[in-house]
């Protein structure tokens, strides 16, 4: 490592692996339970460092081409080096969590990736709206509460888990009570059979 980071060779470390981490780092914001192995990353870095290198290259030229004034060389540098990569890797991020090429991708038969690995971290994704849900247990146990901006869902390798800022019981009729004093749970998803997302403006005594 002391001697990649040397004067000598940092240029050569930042511009064919540093760009790409960079791209890789600022997409994954965007991108939730996204875990590439370490041989992968590094080959992965690579590419996009080059494709990096490819760009800057050609806007370099194109501002040469319309008379524009230069940088010294330090500018030059960390432009292409922190300021390129981010902006591909905010570029790269938009379009996986927007889905703007999923109508190209159908249209070729190819697959279309989500902002997700898995199904529990695309439910609970950014885009999850405020609403009431019902998690069902393989015993039997129903839960009912409302997950919301104060509300958390958490999963990794070994064990997933939600935070839920209400939690109701059901009355008569089949009617949702919230508690006095109100509580909210941390609640362990394992041996979980379904969670049932309610939209926000439905009311949950009619469910």
């Amino acid at each position: 490592m002391g001697q990649l980071l040397s004067p000598e060779t940092f240029e050569f470390f930042a511009r064919y692996l540093v760009a790409g981490y960079i791209v890789i780092a600022v997409r994954a914001r965007f991108v939730t339970g996204l875990r590439v192995k370490s041989g992968e990353l590094i080959i992965e870095a690579f590419i996009f460092s080059l494709i990096n290198q490819t760009l800057f290259a050609l806007l370099a030229y194109l501002w040469l081409l319309m008379g524009l004034p230069t940088f010294d060389a330090a500018v030059t540098f960390y432009l292409e080096i922190l300021v390129l990569p981010t902006m591909i890797g905010l570029l790269l991020g938009f379009n996986l969590s927007r889905g703007w090429n999923n109508a190209i991708l159908r249209r070729l038969s190819a697959p279309i990736l989500h902002p997700a690995e898995k199904a529990h971290d695309f439910a609970f994704g950014h885009n999850r709206p405020p609403g009431f849900v019902i998690i069902t247990f393989e015993d039997g146990v129903v839960i009912r509460g409302y997950f919301g901006e104060n509300s958390l869902a958490a999963t990794d390798e070994a064990r997933s888990d939600i935070y839920l800022e209400r939690l109701y019981v059901v009355g008569e009729d089949d009617a949702w009570i919230e508690q006095s004093p109100g509580r909210s749970g941390l609640i362990s998803l394992a041996n979980v059979r379904s969670i049932e997302f309610l939209d926000e403006e439905t009311n949950p005594d009619d469910q």
